[in-house]
């Protein structure tokens, strides 16, 4: 917003025309700057000049099984990073973005980790990858913009015509907080009712636990939080995530039982389960003691695999053992559904 504010001061336009290109670029998704016809030819032409309108290319499009697709995008200087469309029964659309190509947490279990970090993505490159997911024809509706002609018209059992998508999740590829101002001015245009419009509680940002910025995150945007735990002792972490070394557990959890307490929100806590590693009986008891005032959501997540890693997924008896005792305990537990498995689309699977 404020980038744009800036160039139209520099440029001499009126104040009022940040509104309507705000309006033009995310919420009407045009591609010319002669199509935003509420502005002065004198103001087209200025901004013509100086800028052009770009957009993400399109690598490759997949659809999985189950009905989620995953779109490969190719960057400017040919890096590629991957976004995931997750259709639901209920009609929900939920779009996973990356913030980043590639990732420096590390995190032995994600394949985005053991990629490495290549670099940030700028403002313009994550909020790209809604642009261009809602190119498609299933989602394109009339007078939002031009349907991208090479991607395929796929369909799905949950989706129809001129559906939109519901939510967004920044947890992509990459840690989001480690790109802070990039991901903090995007969340600002996709709240923004000018531009994309998401209701703050239907966008949520994942984290491995990089608490400083977390803390400002939280601060200065009203939206959920999802924190990536994944064990219940310092030791187990250490090893599964290297963040844990600079914010252990107990930190977080203490952050969090503060942020529980002032916020309307449930903190999620995603937890990866892996057989032998994380998922111990001892592990679920601990898990319970380590939630104690805090209003929580947990997410078990069976380890998806990936080529070249050889972790395995929890035993199912294990996984409904874990979900029978959290909820007896008086957790809000969900099993995630691991979706397009089968196109390295799932939790812990990107790396383009």
């Amino acid at each position: 917003m404020d980038q744009l504010q800036a160039v139209a001061h520099a440029m001499g336009l009126k104040p009022y025309t940040v509104s309507q290109l705000i309006t033009w670029l995310y919420k009407k998704r045009v591609s010319s700057f002669e199509d935003m016809t509420n502005l002065s030819k004198e103001a087209r032409r200025v901004l013509s000049l100086h800028y052009s309108i770009s957009r993400l290319k399109l690598d490759k499009i997949q659809q999985a099984a189950d009905g989620t697709e995953k779109f490969v995008f190719m960057l400017s200087d040919g890096k590629r990073i991957e976004s995931v469309l997750i259709p639901a029964p209920d009609k929900r659309l939920t779009l996973c973005i990356s913030t980043q190509v590639g990732c420096a947490m590390g995190c032995t279990f994600c394949r985005t980790g053991r990629m490495g970090f290549v670099r940030d993505l700028t403002q313009g490159e994550i909020l790209g990858q809604i642009l261009g997911v809602q190119r498609t024809p299933l989602l394109c509706k009339e007078g939002r913009g031009e349907v991208d002609s090479c991607l395929p018209h796929l369909t799905s059992p949950y989706k129809g015509e001129g559906s939109q998508i519901t939510n967004i999740v920044l947890m992509g590829m990459g840690e989001p907080l480690v790109n802070y101002d990039a991901v903090a001015s995007a969340t600002a245009i996709i709240l923004d009712d000018r531009a994309f419009n998401f209701s703050k509680r239907r966008v949520t940002i994942s984290t491995s636990g990089l608490l400083p910025q977390l803390k400002k995150f939280a601060k200065q945007f009203d939206i959920k939080i999802a924190i990536s735990l994944n064990a219940t002792t310092d030791e187990v972490r250490n090893s599964l995530m290297p963040i844990n070394k600079r914010y252990h557990i107990f930190e977080l959890m203490k952050y969090c039982r503060d942020y529980s307490r002032r916020s309307r929100y449930r903190v999620t806590f995603e937890y990866v389960m892996i057989r032998g590693v994380n998922d111990t009986s001892q592990d679920m008891k601990r898990l319970v003691k380590l939630m104690n005032g805090i209003r929580a959501k947990i997410n078990l997540i069976p380890f998806n695999p990936f080529p070249g890693c050889d972790y395995e997924g929890p035993l199912e008896l294990t996984l409904n053992n874990w979900y029978k005792f959290l909820t007896e305990h008086g957790m809000q537990t969900n099993i995630r559904v691991s979706r397009g498995q089968d196109i390295l689309a799932a939790c812990g699977q990107l790396a383009a």
